[in-house]
């Protein structure tokens, strides 16, 4: 309890009207239940309980002391529960940052599972790419983020944790030539027209993307850069074809054709990582960590999340 035990004391004499009775309320005995009443009265400079032989009554400022008395209470308790369950992270605050290409899987189903086991906290989402999530959370400003983390963007100050691995698939115009193919050759890129990833607003998928083609060898004839979901929009108007997280393929039917990619080793595969200061304080980003599906269970190998042979 958050309140005084002179104050606490009084309401329990004032609301039994018996030193007796109120002692054995708050266990202790009544001469000294007696005279911390006598001093808080000292202390206030007035008095608050007439005492006789047969009875104890409530002066004016005793009636008015006792009505305070149980508002603080009342907001002592609230103030208490409040805090320790934001020091167990069941209320509070979170800044929670994301890239576009969570909002796929991943996002929506941690922010249905996080706001029904915590909705007392407060949600402040910021939609940016990695590397302005990185510099975010790094600064404090943001608790925590979904991000595509590359090995150039981390460092010991973060601490990360992998939620779900996404194959890439390879986007085509409706009609290339590539989409009579059930799945292609990597080595069918090498001089292929290609949407590249801009290598400061999408620089994970940019290395990511650079990294198939220099194992690989190949060297598609990139046309333009850009970001999900520009991205998209660039293939569908027929400039080119990328590499992309299966995931982004839905919304998309009818306009673009997606295929699996063959000889790519290992197979491409785009992951998503939670990150956090490590030194971050915030009890409720543990909370939403927690929630976070586990990358074994999350693993995508492919078919299982897009129809054998790619649509259309």
């Amino acid at each position: 309890m958050l309140l005084s035990r002179a104050l606490l004391a009084f309401v329990a004499v004032a609301e039994e009207l018996h030193f007796g009775r109120a002692a054995q309320r708050l266990h202790i005995s009544q001469p000294p239940l007696s005279q911390q009443i006598r001093q808080f009265e000292e202390d206030l400079g007035a008095a608050l309980l007439v005492r006789t032989t047969r009875s104890v009554q409530l002066t004016p400022a005793g009636r008015l002391l006792l009505e305070r008395a149980r508002q603080l209470i009342a907001e002592a308790e609230a103030a208490q529960h409040a805090v320790q369950r934001t020091a167990r992270g069941e209320a509070g605050h979170l800044t929670l940052g994301f890239t576009h290409s969570t909002v796929y899987r991943v996002l929506p189903d941690a922010l249905q599972a996080y706001r029904t086991h915590y909705p007392a906290v407060a949600l402040d989402l910021r939609q940016m790419t990695s590397d302005v999530l990185i510099d975010g959370v790094r600064s404090g400003r943001i608790d925590a983020a979904l991000v595509r983390l590359s090995p150039t963007m981390d460092g010991p100050d973060l601490a990360s944790r992998v939620v779900a691995r996404d194959p890439l698939v390879l986007a085509l115009p409706v009609g290339h030539a590539l989409a009579d193919m059930a799945r292609v050759p990597v080595q069918a890129l090498h001089g292929l027209p290609w949407i590249g990833y801009q290598a400061e607003g999408a620089r994970y998928f940019h290395e990511l993307v650079e990294g198939v083609f220099a194992l690989a060898q190949v060297r598609p004839d990139v046309q333009h850069l850009s970001i999900l979901p520009t991205l998209l929009a660039l293939v569908e108007a027929g400039m080119g074809a990328a590499l992309v997280p299966a995931s982004a393929v839905q919304g998309h039917a009818g306009r673009l054709v997606y295929r699996w990619l063959d000889g790519a080793t290992p197979p491409a595969h785009a992951v998503l990582s939670c990150v956090w200061r490590a030194d971050n304080l915030n009890p409720a980003t543990a909370r939403f960590i927690a929630l976070l599906p586990s990358p074994d269970a999350d693993t995508d190998t492919g078919e299982r999340s897009f129809p054998q042979g790619g649509g259309a």
